[in-house]
C-alpha cells in the first residue's frame, strides 16, 4: 500500500479486548529490567570518576556520546523489528537477544580493569559504553513498539502503561537502591562495584528473559512485504504527525531533567548530605513506594481530565518537590529525606505513566490517518529521543561538576571536595533538573491529541 493511496481513506480502529492480567504483568517486567539497567548505569558516571581516574567532564562527554550513538541506532532497530519475520512474532526475537546482551554488558561495564594509560582507559570505557547502549536498544525499541499492537483501546494502554510505571518504579528500586545496597554489602569501593555488577547482570538477564517468556500470548501483527514502507518515508510520516512531534519534544526535556536528577543523585547523597550509599538506597525506595501508590490516582486523573492536563499537574507538583531539596545538607533528619522521597514518587508516577501512555496513542493516530503499521519506527524514534535526553542530562552533569571544580579520584581514593563543587552537585540535582522539567511542561501545553477528538483529527488529517 502506498502512502498516497493510504491517505485516500480513513481507517477506523478495530474493536478492542481487555488484556489478560498475566500478559500485562509479563510485559511490564521488561520495564523493570530496562529501568534497573538504565538507573544502575548512572552509577557508571561516579564509577568512572572515583575509580577509573576519569575527569568528570570527560566522563560525562563519553557517557553522552555513547547515548547519542545509541539514539541514532534506535530507529534502525525499530525499522528492523517492523520487517522481521518469526514464528514467535516480529518483536520478541529482539527481546530474547536483548535479555542476554543487557545482562552481559552490565557485568562487563563494572568489571573494566583499571589502566594506567588515560588514552587506553578512554578507549576501553567508550567501547564498553557503546556495547552497553546497543544492548539496551536491542530490547527496548521492539519492546516499546508492542503496546500499539497489543490493544486498540486507549484506556487499556493506560492500564498497560501503569504496569510499566509500577515496574519502572521497582526498576528504580533495583537499579538505585539494590545496587547501592549490594555495593555496601560487598564491602564498598572498587571490589563492591565489581561484585554488584556481576550480581545485577545475572538479575537483569533473568527479569528480561521472563518478559520474553510471558509475552508469548501477545497479539502480533505481521506486515506483508508488499506493504513495506521505506525507512526514510517512515521518518517523513513521523515528522508530519503533530501529536508525536510535540510528545517527542516534551519527552526530550523531561528525560534531560530526569537524567540530570538521577546522574547527580549519588553525588548529592555522598557529598551534599554526607550520607552513605545506604541512604541513596532509601531515597530510591521511598521514590518507588510513592510512584506505585500514586498510580490509581493518576489513572483516574488522566481519564477524568485528559492526559495532557494530568501531566501538567504532575509536573508542577514534581518541580516543587525537587526544589525542596535546596535548603537541606549535612544532618538532614531522616524523616525529611523519606518524606521528600515519597512526595517525589507521587509526582513522578503521573508524569512518567502519562507521557508513556501517549506514545501508543500517537502511533494509533498515525494508523488512523494513513493506514501504515510502522510501530517499530515510531518506537525507535521515541527511544532515540529518550537516549538524547539521557545524553544531555549526563553530559551536563559531568560538565557542571567539572566547571564547579569537582576532583576525580583513582581506584576509590577519598577526595575532599570544595564547597563550590558541592554547590554544583546541588544545582544539578535540584535546580537545573527542574528547569528542564518546566521546559517539558511548556511544550506539552501544545499537545493536541485527546481520545474524544482522535477520530475527528485523523479524519481531518486524511482529508488534508
Amino acid at each position: 500500500m502506498s502512502i498516497a493511496s493510504s491517505r485516500s481513506q480513513f481507517f477506523p480502529p478495530p474493536t478492542a479486548a481487555r488484556l489478560p492480567l498475566a500478559l500485562q504483568f509479563g510485559w511490564g517486567l521488561g520495564t523493570l529490567g530496562l529501568t534497573a539497567f538504565m538507573v544502575g548505569s548512572y552509577l557508571l558516571l561516579r564509577f568512572m570518576t572515583d575509580y577509573m581516574a576519569m575527569p568528570p567532564a570527560l566522563a560525562g562527554t563519553i557517557f553522552a556520546l555513547a547515548k547519542i550513538y545509541d539514539g541514532v541506532a534506535d530507529p534502525i532497530f525499530g525499522a528492523l523489528s517492523d520487517r522481521a519475520r518469526s514464528r514467535i512474532g516480529r518483536r520478541r526475537p529482539f527481546l530474547l537477544a536483548g535479555a542476554f546482551a543487557c545482562g552481559l554488558t552490565f557485568m562487563l561495564a563494572f568489571n573494566a580493569p583499571v589502566v594506567a594509560s588515560r588514552a587506553g582507559g578512554i578507549a576501553m570505557l567508550a567501547g564498553l559504553l557503546i556495547l552497553h547502549a546497543t544492548s539496551y536498544a536491542i530490547f527496548a525499541v521492539p519492546y516499546m513498539a508492542m503496546p500499539a499492537e497489543m490493544t486498540d483501546d486507549p484506556h487499556e494502554r493506560s492500564k498497560l502503561m501503569s504496569f510499566r510505571v509500577v515496574n519502572g518504579s521497582l526498576g528504580n528500586l533495583v537499579g538505585g537502591s539494590a545496587t547501592a545496597a549490594l555495593i555496601a554489602y560487598f564491602g564498598g569501593g572498587l571490589v563492591g562495584h565489581r561484585a554488584m555488577g556481576i550480581v545485577m547482570g545475572l538479575l537483569l538477564f533473568a527479569v528480561l528473559f521472563a518478559c520474553f517468556l510471558m509475552t508469548s500470548q501477545a497479539r502480533m501483527r505481521e506486515v506483508e512485504a508488499t506493504s513495506h514502507v521505506p525507512y526514510l518515508q517512515q521518518l517523513r510520516q513521523a515528522s508530519k504527525n503533530r501529536p508525536f512531534v510535540v510528545l517527542q519534544a516534551s519527552k526530550l526535556m523531561l528525560l534531560s531533567a530526569a537524567a540530570l536528577h538521577t546522574a547527580s543523585a549519588a553525588f548529592f547523597v555522598q557529598r551534599r548530605l554526607e550520607m552513605s550509599d545506604a541512604w541513596l538506597a532509601t531515597i530510591y525506595a521511598t521514590l518507588t513506594i510513592g510512584t506505585v501508590v500514586a498510580q490509581p490516582f493518576w489513572l483516574w486523573a488522566a481519564r477524568r481530565y485528559g492526559k495532557r492536563q494530568a501531566f501538567l499537574a504532575g509536573g508542577v507538583f514534581t518541580a516543587f518537590v525537587w526544589l525542596s531539596w535546596l535548603p537541606f545538607g549535612p544532618g538532614t533528619p531522616p524523616a525529611v529525606i523519606i518524606t521528600i522521597g515519597l512526595l517525589a514518587g507521587l509526582g513522578n508516577g503521573g508524569i512518567v505513566m502519562i507521557s508513556q501512555s501517549m506514545l501508543p496513542d500517537t502511533i494509533e493516530y498515525q494508523y488512523r490517518r494513513s493506514g501504515l503499521r510502522i510501530e517499530g519506527s515510531f518506537a525507535g524514534i521515541y527511544i532515540m529521543v529518550e537516549k538524547l535526553g539521557q545524553a544531555i542530562g549526563a553530559s551536563l552533569t559531568g560538565i557542571a561538576l567539572g566547571l564547579f571544580g569537582y576532583v576525580q579520584a583513582h581506584a576509590g581514593t577519598v577526595m575532599v571536595q570544595s564547597p563550590r563543587a558541592v554547590l554544583g552537585i546541588t544545582l544539578c540535582y535540584s535546580v537545573f533538573s527542574t528547569l528542564f522539567l518546566l521546559a517539558s511542561m511548556a511544550i506539552m501545553v501544545f499537545y493536541p491529541l485527546e481520545e474524544k477528538t482522535m477520530t475527528l483529527r485523523a479524519r481531518r488529517a486524511v482529508a488534508a
